[in-house]
């Protein structure tokens, strides 16, 4: 995001770092992070989500990672064996295919609905297929809502239907809600509020506004703790201890208010992309994601628009733009199934960079 961190949590870096001896010894924490955090984060569940007492958070299910990417590593590497077959959506953060492979795992891409979202309907037509084929089960499956690139997020009875199918298939689900508190009609719902095996991943890049600060965490299930409490010790001992000292303020009243400002620009910058997208007559409404929340809107250009003997789509679009005007569109090539021909169709346009910069965009 254009924002750096918030104003208390440059605080407390500032603060942790100047201190006395003891105080700015910034040592080694547990494995899992401080406990202080992890009480926040806790509460956190607890306030905005309102779980069930059946469903609540204790800070003994609650790892402090290196960012989400350390948790997507964490939780590959201890949910699946090299060989496994996860589900990923065709249109979908890149680094879930890229550290999938790296470990080995065989991918699914499971197409996108016309909604531009991965539902439980999806998923089960993949099985489906699977099981009359002969072919491998699928493991797991990893998504994010709201997504990125599409910005579309499931509704709460889509992210229902998505765990019960999880769980009845055997499938392990990696709910990655790293763009909560990034939305505009509805507010996001988390997996935890229907799973007890799903792992629910976060991070403080986004809403949080600290992306450079590489700290996130993880809500595993029970039977995960001691698994990826052995893993987090061996792969990385522990999340940047002046990052998490620091990310306690991330939920006073002060922090949340200027948080919630950089939402407010979010939505004025989508709002001002949507309407010049909707004064482009070549490129129909149906052609553009929702942008539910996150900070993105997705794009289809269609066959009409694009000549692909000719490399006309929009890779040399977004390169042509690049060079010759100095706006950076993301072409569609690194979210989409690479098996298929609909990268060099799309495109992300991202609203991160603030108000100013979208309008001269």
């Amino acid at each position: 995001p254009e924002s750096g961190a918030p104003k208390t949590v440059a605080q407390a870096a500032v603060a942790a770092l100047n201190g006395d001896a003891n105080q700015s010894r910034l040592g080694y924490t547990d494995a899992f992070g401080l406990i202080a955090l992890r009480e926040k984060i806790a509460e956190h569940y607890r306030e905005k989500y309102s779980l069930p007492a059946d469903k609540e958070v204790g800070t003994d299910r609650i790892v402090v990672t290196t960012g989400s990417s350390g948790g997507f590593l964490l939780a590959f590497t201890a949910c699946f064996d090299a060989g496994d077959v996860i589900a990923v959506a065709s249109s979908g953060y890149p680094c879930y295919r890229n550290i999938g492979g790296a470990l080995g795992l065989e991918l699914a891409n499971v197409p996108i609905n016309e909604e531009f979202k991965l539902t439980a309907n999806e998923l089960r037509k993949e099985i489906d297929e699977r099981k009359a084929s002969g072919k491998k089960r699928i493991s797991g499956v990893i998504l994010s809502s709201p997504s990125n690139p599409t910005g579309a997020m499931l509704s709460v009875q889509e992210l229902k239907d998505m765990c019960e199918l999880c769980e009845k298939e055997g499938v392990r689900f990696l709910s990655d809600e790293i763009y909560h508190g990034i939305s505009y009609d509805e507010e996001a719902a988390t997996a935890l509020s229907f799973s007890s095996t799903a792992i629910v991943i976060n991070s403080f890049s986004k809403y949080y506004s600290m992306s450079g600060w590489r700290l996130g965490w993880m809500v595993l299930p029970p039977d995960l703790v001691d698994p990826i409490n052995t893993l987090q010790q061996n792969m990385f001992i522990n999340a940047p201890t002046i990052s998490q000292t620091a990310a306690i303020q991330c939920w006073e009243p002060e922090t949340i208010a200027e948080l919630e400002t950089h939402v407010a620009k979010y939505r004025k910058s989508r709002e001002f992309i949507l309407k010049q997208m909707d004064s482009i007559s070549e490129i129909p409404s149906k052609n553009i994601a929702p942008a539910d929340g996150g900070f993105y809107v997705y794009i289809d250009l269609g066959e009409e628009l694009v000549c692909r003997e000719k490399g006309l789509g929009s890779t040399e679009m977004c390169r042509m733009l690049l060079e010759e005007k100095g706006v950076a569109f993301t072409p569609g090539t690194d979210f989409e199934d690479p098996s298929g021909n609909l990268g060099d169709r799309r495109f992300r346009i991202s609203y991160a960079g603030g108000t100013t910069v979208v309008a001269d965009a």
